[in-house]
């Protein structure tokens, strides 16, 4: 089985992403420098606390922020971490960081890494237009803002 080649940048569609104003986007703050914007085919649904994404060529463009991961070994322990990803156990773990193709705002497609949710999604609201930033200041009303 051939690997998928190696990169060092990252999609961002949810707490990660810096619009989105939340906390933990600090978790990239020191390892990390943005790209720029952009989009992937799929589906966002919110979960109890956060987005979940799942890729898909006929949904809409989910919303993100693409970043070039400084010492991306290091910095992908700690993210896998929050993102309740483990590499040694792949299948079962709530999100897995997957190779994601992008079309960024500048024309060009990039390769990067997302964190992609693998639960079922029963009980969890679609977010129609795929931007999650959008979503906390329209649609999810004063309590999650």
């Amino acid at each position: 089985m051939k690997h998928p080649p190696a990169t060092d940048l990252l999609f961002t569609y949810g707490t990660l992403r810096r619009a989105a104003g939340h906390a933990a986007h600090r978790l990239l703050a020191d390892s990390t420098e943005i790209v720029g914007h952009g989009f992937v085919r799929g589906r966002l649904y919110q979960a109890t606390d956060f987005p979940v994404l799942v890729p898909d060529p006929q949904g809409v463009e989910v919303t993100g922020e693409v970043y070039r991961v400084f010492a991306p070994q290091a910095a992908f322990v700690r993210l896998d971490q929050y993102e309740g990803f483990d590499p040694s156990s792949p299948d079962t773990s709530e999100f897995r960081r997957d190779l994601v193709q992008v079309a960024m705002n500048d024309g060009r497609t990039v390769t990067a890494w997302a964190y992609i949710y693998q639960r079922p999604l029963f009980d969890l609201q679609p977010i129609p237009h795929g931007d999650y930033a959008k979503y906390l200041r329209e649609d999810a009303g004063p309590a999650h803002n």
